[in-house]
């Protein structure tokens, strides 16, 4: 089980934001299960991160949405040139987010632990 980073908190289920729009709250409640059924302990303090991670993870389905229903790219009214769409464009900036937020969290140090016989020396000697 990864452990928390401050020996000083106490694990335990922070409570849900109440002002979390629909789609935000069950990605609370995604993100939470997730957590504990993967053995990462988490604290009231991680309820801020927990919270951004959820509304981020909202933001991304609403542009995802966007981009399946328009299309990853538009027209240039202006120039007739094909660009981008805003919310293709917004889906890379929230995906770089998240994965911030989560490694705060600590999905990174849990997945980065120690790979038995996976070291430099083991490497270079095989």
């Amino acid at each position: 089980m990864a452990r928390l980073p401050n020996q000083h908190m106490t694990a335990g289920r922070p409570d849900k934001p109440t002002n979390l729009s629909t789609r935000a709250a069950t990605e609370w409640d995604r993100l939470v299960a997730e957590l504990q059924n993967s053995g990462i302990q988490v604290s009231k303090a991680h309820r801020i991160l927990i919270s951004l991670a959820a509304t981020i993870g909202a933001d991304i389905a609403d542009a995802w949405e966007t981009v399946k229903k328009d299309g990853a790219y538009v027209t240039n009214e202006k120039t007739g040139a094909l660009q981008s769409h805003p919310a293709a464009k917004r889906l890379d900036a929230l995906r770089r987010d998240y994965i911030k937020v989560m490694s705060l969290i600590g999905l990174r140090a849990a997945v980065a632990g120690d790979v038995p016989g996976d070291s430099l020396e083991d490497f270079l000697n095989s």
